[in-house]
């Protein structure tokens, strides 16, 4: 049985019911049916001193854990070590990407993900070489569980972040709506609809990850095991402040403290298990 290093805290037993790729903690491997004593998950502190722990072979990895004694399970993915930031831009309600450099920023977020609270179209007026109008679109491609994936995202200077026009393209794989937390290595170009003519954006925007908020709980609440759901707060200390932060939700949705916008993400992760 493996032992927390974190010290101070009583021990829970957990067991590992499943492995997606390759997980260690404190330097060994897990496998399905290793005995684990951590130090409760369901605790804020105790849950960022147990991940701090694990490693992940690749981004798209993730541990299932199940508490036998409280019947939950918790679930551990990779993509939980990326802080998350939103677009940055100035504007809240109809929202505006004026110049070229609002645009690159908006969409190299370096080491972070891009977590998306809402859906929204962005208005693209003012760009010169990420222009995309008349002919040229704006295209996004990406990787879900090893194929590629194409979405037409923008034309007319109207970008469209929503559900169905990134992630809902066609592949090398069929086409579908696929879940945004699932999806890796997101590159965007500018294609001439009339020409054929492809653009790369490489060179100035890296790929990146996009997730809505949204796809991060239906992954979360969709995960079961032997009729048991995951531990709501696990989740809620898996996202804050990490990768959805208070101030991030303050400042999309106009809520003044910081409070209120907890209590928000906890109605958004609740509402998220009432719709499996």
């Amino acid at each position: 049985m493996l032992n927390s290093a974190v010290n101070g805290f009583a021990q829970f037993p957990y067991e590992v019911v499943m492995v997606r790729g390759k997980v260690t903690y404190n330097g060994q491997e897990l496998k399905r049916g290793d005995k684990l004593e951590l130090s409760d998950l369901s605790d804020a502190l105790n849950m960022r001193g147990e991940f701090a722990r694990m490693d992940f072979g690749s981004g798209q990895d993730f541990l299932q854990l199940l508490d036998a004694s409280r019947r939950k399970i918790v679930v551990i993915p990779a993509q939980a070590a990326n802080p998350g930031r939103d677009l940055m831009l100035a504007t809240r309600g109809v929202k505006f990407i004026r110049s070229d450099f609002e645009f690159q920023r908006a969409f190299n977020p370096g080491e972070s993900a891009l977590v998306l609270l809402t859906e929204d179209t962005v208005l693209c007026a003012g760009l010169d070489k990420y222009r995309f109008s008349g002919p040229v679109q704006l295209v996004a491609r990406y990787d879900f569980d090893g194929a590629l994936f194409e979405s037409v995202i923008g034309h007319n200077d109207s970008l469209f972040l929503t559900r169905r026009h990134l992630f809902g393209g066609r592949g090398s794989d069929g086409e579908g709506l696929q879940n945004s937390f699932e999806t890796k290595d997101l590159k965007l170009f500018l294609v001439n609809s009339d020409t054929g003519q492809e653009t790369k954006l490489e060179d100035e925007i890296a790929p990146f990850q996009l997730y809505f908020l949204d796809d991060i709980l239906s992954f979360f609440a969709s995960a079961q095991f032997d009729g048991m759901v995951m531990d709501k707060e696990a989740i809620f200390h898996l996202l804050v402040p990490r990768m959805v932060s208070e101030r991030q939700i303050q400042r999309t949705f106009g809520i003044y403290s910081s409070e209120e916008a907890s209590n928000w993400l906890l109605d958004k992760i609740d509402q998220a298990f009432e719709g499996q």
